[in-house]
């Protein structure tokens, strides 16, 4: 048989065997006592198109449609001279995923740190189009003398096509790794594990035309409804003791909005903690962007005629909190848990849950002038020295507004303006519409 051929073929049939082995299921092994050190996990620079690789050996175990293990064996680690490694590619919940690291950092990490990133993309649509997932998961520098040892971090994260990584630039220190008596390295190769959850969701949202602004031409949702089902709750079942799980963002006047749902310990109840969270999604010219909300968040009941469970809130939202303003809402009391897992209940069937948020935003528009007019005193007039000014506010569909509140029973709320300042102070101003 010619020599070529020969090697062609052999290179195949390892191929076969790879795929074998990884159907099968690869090594599960995971762990690490105590807690995870804290650190927050962000997108990695560089990350999108690594330009330089390494060798290696990827096992991937399949959990379901929606869960997956990888372990990555990277050879002669201390040898490679590339700045960036990366795994092949595995598929979990229809989404492409793979491992990147920096053996000498990335340009994030301080100097001797070891730098890991999961990077997720969409192989359904082209770099360009717009898809987002939410995912929790852990990256896992095994040590190979003892398993307990293990470096392991948790994180979530929401992807796209803008934020395809995250991670970490400071994982850990790289003299760490390098220690011979560390147990990271063995043969000179490195072992990393990710176990990676994807949320499988569906979202609707629709806008109530009857209360918009016609006059700009790309008029502010101020009223609307946004429902996002999620159909693989029990995945995410004990991940949400310590982690939350995040809907995609929806407009709401000025901001972005999302739900997030977590587990919260109340007196020593254990409840389902809802609330509603401005995210910024890019970088805008407009300074303190806010909006005034009043909203109702539910868990929609799926058994023919039984009651959903709402609950009302209102607040201003902003994307940051240097303003004073809110950047989340909610509670950590929002419903027992015993009550949302029950089957007897029908708020999770079929291992779906449907939670949902209506809003309303006031329409507003201020202006503010310093040094409006004059100090005066004793007949002398004399120029203002910054602690005068003029603020106006004003608020537009007062009475639908008034309408709602009084439909839902809900007395004692204030709405307060956007901030101003005098005099070094920041000011507001509070109406009370009931």
């Amino acid at each position: 048989m010619d020599t070529k051929m020969e090697e062609v073929l052999k290179f195949e049939l390892k191929e076969i065997l790879e795929g074998m082995t990884s159907s099968s299921g690869g090594s599960s092994e995971q762990s690490v006592s105590g807690r995870p050190e804290k650190s927050v996990a962000r997108g990695g620079e560089n990350a999108e198109e690594p330009r330089e690789g390494g060798q290696e050996s990827v096992v991937v175990e399949k959990r379901g449609d929606f869960a997956a293990g990888c372990r990555w064996t990277i050879g002669q680690f201390t040898k490679t001279k590339a700045r960036t490694l990366w795994s092949r590619y595995f598929e979990v919940g229809g989404y492409d995923c793979r491992l990147l690291v920096y053996p000498k950092g990335d340009s994030q990490a301080l100097p001797g740190y070891f730098s890991i990133y999961l990077q997720i993309t969409d192989p359904r649509g082209s770099s360009s189009s717009k898809w987002d997932c939410f995912a929790s998961y852990r990256l896992c520098i095994v040590n190979q003398n003892d398993d307990s040892k293990s470096i392991q971090r948790d994180s979530w994260h929401r992807f796209s096509s803008k934020k395809k990584s995250h991670g970490w630039c400071d994982f850990t220190p790289s003299s760490t790794i390098l220690d011979a008596k560390s147990g990271l390295l063995s043969n000179d190769s490195m072992v990393i594990t990710a176990d990676i959850l994807v949320l499988h969701e569906s979202v609707s949202f629709s806008r109530d035309i009857d209360f918009q602004a016609v006059a700009a031409p790309v008029p502010d949702v101020l009223s609307g409804k946004f429902t996002w089902k999620v159909q693989n709750f029990s995945l995410f079942k004990e991940m949400i003791k310590t982690q939350k799980i995040m809907s995609p963002v929806f407009p709401a006047g000025e901001c972005n909005l999302r739900i997030s749902v977590y587990q919260s310990s109340v007196n020593g109840v254990e409840y389902l903690s809802m609330c509603l969270e401005s995210k910024d999604t890019e970088k805008s010219a407009v300074q303190e962007k806010s909006c005034w909300c009043l909203f109702r968040m539910s868990v929609l009941n799926q058994r023919a005629g039984s009651n959903h469970m709402h609950r009302d809130s209102y607040g201003r939202f902003a994307a940051d909190n240097k303003s004073g303003d809110n950047t989340s809402l909610g509670w950590n009391d929002y419903m027992k848990m015993s009550d949302f897992l029950s089957q007897d209940m029908g708020y999770l069937v079929d291992d779906t849950a449907t939670f949902c948020a209506s809003f309303h935003v006031i329409k507003e528009t201020n202006s503010f002038s310093k040094n409006a007019g004059q100090l005066i005193g004793r007949g002398n007039a004399r120029k203002s020295d910054g602690h005068l000014g003029k603020f106006t506010w004003r608020i537009e569909n007062f009475t639908r507004l008034k309408d709602l509140l009084k439909k839902r029973k809900i007395t004692g709320l204030c709405v307060k303006s956007k901030r101003f300042q005098i005099g070094n102070r920041d000011c507001r101003l509070i109406v009370y519409p009931r």
